[in-house]
């Protein structure tokens, strides 16, 4: 069976002056309504093409035919959508007035198209199906634009649950990150923390072992994002730094805290590998002795309050790949001594025109390294990415001996 074409409406002055053009429609396989112009449209929205024909009164045929789109457009609904002004209907004016201006004002008034009669039957069905193929694309594309806006409040919903979990991400990030660093007789700790996004991969910690020994680390996750920071929580959990038998302890070599750390991680077995670097120190303020060990993190800076800075380079594997064993070294630190920790953020860093990384960094420590640690630490974030150069997550740790 052939489908239906679709309903048109015919308006005009009288119904007597539209028959030709609705036994065109007819033969043609159209169902056309009529109506008087002087009657309000009818509300139903079934046409899917309105004509209206001017008669013999074209300037009160022009005014009801403004007043007939904005029916249209307004006024009138389709069950289940969206106004006739989202469901577009388009409107052909027909007249036999062929005096100048005519074609003009009825666009203006509304209309989407012009026929002058007399006119040919094929060129009304040629007008006819030219404006419903154009109803119909603008139909599809306000589907289309309906089904959009439809996934544009779902991402909108997306992103504000994605915000949100970031924004919890965050909070519980920081909550593991020291509220202050220890303070100790003879040394002093700064640190300068520098997420890249909302939440990073990198994290620290400073910690009073006795009254005598400070524990610290600084480490990056692979990453940064909600995934990195979780990590934040797994290793805050797994570094054991102090054993405790009875009534006394015993402080955990660096190295032994990294072995046993790099095993927790392998052992969890997880999908995606969390590498994890990380540098971690014990500092003994009566002896001055700070012995240290690395697991795949950029060297320590040294600062001796003479001489010139040194890189401590310590082989070390990454945390969480294979079950290797890890080395420690003890150094001496004098007073006016500083250490600086980072995270490869710092690969990022310029400084006078010099390249990026490790030769503007030595350059900047060179020019402020008289400053106090926590002036010194400041100084160098602010100067290193002062031109918003930062693309990865930056953290500075520093120590001073004091006394």
């Amino acid at each position: 069976m052939t489908p239906a074409e679709p309903p048109i409406l015919l308006c005009a002055d009288k119904i007597a002056t539209i028959a030709d053009v609705r036994q065109t429609l007819e033969h043609a396989g159209f169902e056309p309504h009529c109506q008087l112009l002087t009657e309000r449209v009818s509300s139903n929205g079934a046409a899917a093409l309105v004509l209206v024909d001017g008669g013999a009164r074209p300037e009160d045929a022009l005014r009801l035919c403004a007043r007939l789109r904005g029916d249209l457009n307004e006024n009138t609904t389709r069950p289940g959508s969206a106004s006739i002004s989202d469901s577009f209907v388009p409107l052909l004016y027909i007249t036999a007035d062929t005096s100048p201006g005519v074609r003009r004002a009825s666009l203006e008034s509304g209309a989407d198209a012009y026929l002058l009669r007399p006119f040919d039957p094929a060129e009304l069905l040629a007008q006819v199906r030219a404006l419903l193929r154009l109803k119909e694309r603008h139909d599809a594309l306000r589907v289309r634009t309906s089904e959009l806006q439809r996934a544009n409040k779902r991402l909108h919903a997306a992103h504000l649950q994605h915000d949100l979990e970031l924004d919890l991400a965050r909070r519980l990030q920081q909550s593991f990150l020291p509220q202050s660093l220890p303070a100790l007789p003879g040394v002093r700790f700064a640190v300068k923390y520098k997420p890249c996004g909302r939440v990073g991969g990198d994290f620290y910690d400073a910690f009073r072992l006795d009254e005598h020994h400070v524990g610290f680390y600084i480490a990056d996750a692979m990453g940064h994002g909600v995934p990195a920071s979780l990590l934040t929580v797994f290793v805050k959990k797994g570094v054991h730094a102090k054993e405790i038998t009875g009534n006394s302890y015993r402080l955990v070599p660096p190295n032994d805290v990294l072995q046993r750390l790099n095993r927790d991680l392998i052992e969890q077995a997880l999908a995606e590998n969390p590498f994890i670097t990380m540098a971690y120190a014990l500092y003994d303020t009566r002896s001055r002795t700070l012995q240290f060990s690395r697991a795949g993190h950029p060297y320590p800076l040294y600062l001796p309050a003479l001489g010139p800075a040194q890189q401590w380079q310590l082989e070390g594997s990454l945390l969480g790949v294979f079950d290797v064993h890890f080395r420690s070294q003890a150094y001496t630190l004098r007073v006016g001594d500083k250490l600086l920790l980072y995270t490869d953020g710092m690969d990022g860093a310029g400084f006078a025109e010099l390249p990026l990384g490790l030769p503007s960094l030595l350059a900047a420590v060179q020019r402020h390294r008289g400053l106090s640690i926590s002036d010194l630490v400041e100084r160098l974030t602010l100067d290193l990415f002062a031109h918003g150069r930062q693309s990865d997550d930056l953290t500075v740790f520093g120590l001073e001996v004091t006394e």
